[in-house]
């Protein structure tokens, strides 16, 4: 009896680490089947108009590169117009916004969209990736579960960690590197309580991935060079340059998104137009680029062709990003990088240098980029399965970060289209933190509430409970007052001669402290919100609504503590 009751507590408790992470797995599972059914879709697409998907874009004619991405950019307007403004919003960027500003709450039918849409700008060779569309919709899984199982909003910041993550490794094949890339980007924190449930969605994701589609590395693992006090100097060159090639590729996306195109058939058609005329000088800038990575790695381009398709795929990003089209960044951004390292790797002394620094140049871009040296350098770890490259790519990112934020003080690229939409989020740790827990878990339901509405029998009922708070609604206002010094009012009034002419609220009012008021709010914020209500001198609690029935009630004192003691938020 006593071995069942310790397994309920295990599984059941509402902050179990081991239900935490069965709904990880769950979610991984899940999310694995959506994934797999995506990437399979866009290449019975690409295997319909081309008949090889593995060949990309290169096999198609001169006028197909030219036609494909306007096509597709009129195909993506008639799914807009069909569709809510609000239905479109979607990509990583969506799902950081509704961690800090929507109780990780992502609406289902915004990644049916993007499944949809995505499918189109990537089959119609937009120059996109397929993770952003990945993390959406694996977020959207994770919220959706988490929802329907009532988790706090902790909990569901969590598991939408736990999509994210079992997105990025179900679409690379790169388990750890879904992670990091779930903790540094999405979630912008690192929990060690959030860490098991993470890790077992992103494993299942990867293995159940494998299980449906087969053995499907995103890239062909390379053969590394072991690392020379000759390549230092080169090493920095490719530092400072992936640093250099992130500013510029943040700055042309902050041009894009500053022509303020709000028509749709504007913003797309002129993507489509700029992604044609490139494609049909460089078919290797167009679409998910897998196959012009791995053509990097194998070291099957010259250098000249190589410095043509980073400015080519630098500008087709650039634009289809800035311009709204409704894929990822990610995939892109490693084409960039990978194009700057193998440049610098040419001009580097030596044999065999091109794949070398292709890698640490992906690695490189995409932590300035976005701003995840961590998941930048495990993708690095899992692509060339050798720790010698470790020490090469931390130099480099270290360097890329420095020389992009630093000199060029540039944000994370989620941040600045987020503040393009006029949505900032807070990317403080301690800010952070606060943003990300909500008052709805802190709240109590001990005390009792007596109104303008009740008699006196019903008020002498609620005061001879031993409840220690009592909301006092009397005008306008409520107050928090403690129950002892309502009781022995009450008892005062009792002992009046003529009590039946003296009211008993207003008689009860008279003990009202100065500085008692409860700020009342109709939905419920997060930590940081609440601490600011509460900076007005006069106000010591705030009643927060728990569901369409019960309110609760957080005071100054109580959110004090839940700051100072030990102990996690659940």
């Amino acid at each position: 009896m006593r071995f069942k009751k310790h397994w309920q507590m295990v599984f059941f408790q509402g902050n179990s680490l081991a239900l935490l992470s069965l709904l990880g797995i769950l979610i991984g599972i899940a999310t694995s089947l959506v994934i797999a059914w995506f990437m399979v879709a866009i290449d019975a697409v690409l295997a319909i108009l081309h008949g090889n998907p593995e060949a990309g874009f290169s096999g198609f004619t001169f006028w197909m590169r030219l036609i494909l991405p306007i096509a597709g950019a009129v195909v993506l307007i008639l799914l807009a117009r069909l569709t809510k403004k609000s239905i479109q919003e979607v990509g990583i960027a969506h799902v950081i916004d509704r961690l800090q500003r929507g109780r990780a709450k992502l609406p289902v039918i915004n990644s049916f969209y993007q499944f949809f849409a995505a499918l189109i700008a990537l089959a119609s060779g937009f120059s996109m990736g397929k993770e952003g569309p990945a993390v959406h919709i694996g977020s959207t899984i994770a919220s959706k579960m988490g929802y329907e199982l009532n988790r706090t909003p902790s909990q569901l910041r969590l598991l939408t960690g736990c999509g994210t993550a079992a997105a990025i490794s179900a679409a690379f094949g790169t388990p750890l590197a879904g992670v990091m890339f779930a903790m540094e980007v999405v979630l912008m924190e690192y929990s060690l309580n959030g860490f098991i449930p993470i890790v077992a969605a992103s494993v299942t994701a990867a293995a159940m991935t494998q299980l449906f589609l087969g053995d499907h590395p995103a890239f062909f693992q390379i053969d590394v060079k072991a690392i020379e006090y000759a390549d230092g100097p080169w090493l920095l060159l490719t530092g400072i340059a992936t640093g250099v090639v992130a500013a510029i590729m943040h700055k042309l996306i902050k041009q894009f998104l500053s022509l303020n195109l709000v028509r749709v058939e504007y913003r797309f058609l002129l993507a489509g137009l700029i992604t044609g005329l490139l494609g049909v000088m460089l078919p290797q800038v167009m679409g998910l680029g897998y196959d012009t990575m791995n053509a990097i790695l194998t070291g099957q381009f010259a250098w000249w062709l190589l410095l043509a398709i980073l400015v080519g795929k630098l500008v087709a990003t650039s634009a289809a990003v800035g311009l709204g089209i409704p894929a990822g960044i990610v995939a892109p951004s490693l084409v960039i990088g990978m194009a700057t390292g193998a440049v610098i790797g040419y001009l580097a002394p030596g044999d065999g240098n091109d794949s070398f620094y292709a890698l640490i140049g992906m690695a490189g871009l995409m932590s300035a980029l976005l701003h995840a040296p961590l998941a930048a350098l495990t993708a690095v770890l899992e692509l060339s399965l050798s720790a010698q490259m470790m020490f090469p790519a931390m130099i480099v990112v270290v360097l890329s970060n420095l020389t992009c934020q630093v000199l060029f003080l540039q944000p994370s690229i989620f941040q600045t289209m987020l503040a393009n939409k006029g949505l900032h989020i807070t990317t403080h740790p301690m800010r952070n933190a606060l943003a990300s827990r909500f008052l709805t878990e802190i709240a109590t339901e001990q005390f009792c509430v007596i109104s303008s509405n009740m008699d006196t029998h019903a008020i002498e009922e609620l005061l001879a409970t031993h409840r220690r708070l009592v909301i006092f609604r009397f005008g306008t206002s409520s107050y928090l007052l403690p129950m002892n010094t309502l009781q022995k009012q009450f008892e005062q009034w009792t002992l009046l001669e003529n009590r039946d002419s003296v009211d008993l609220l207003d008689y009860l009012a008279k003990v009202i402290p100065d500085r008692s008021r409860i700020a009342i709010i109709n939905n419920d914020v997060s930590l940081l919100e609440g601490i600011k209500i509460l900076q007005s001198d006069d106000v010591v609690g705030i009643q927060v609504p728990l569901d369409e029935f019960r309110i609760g009630l957080v005071t100054r004192s109580k959110l004090s503590a839940v700051l100072t003691t030990e102990g996690e938020l659940h």
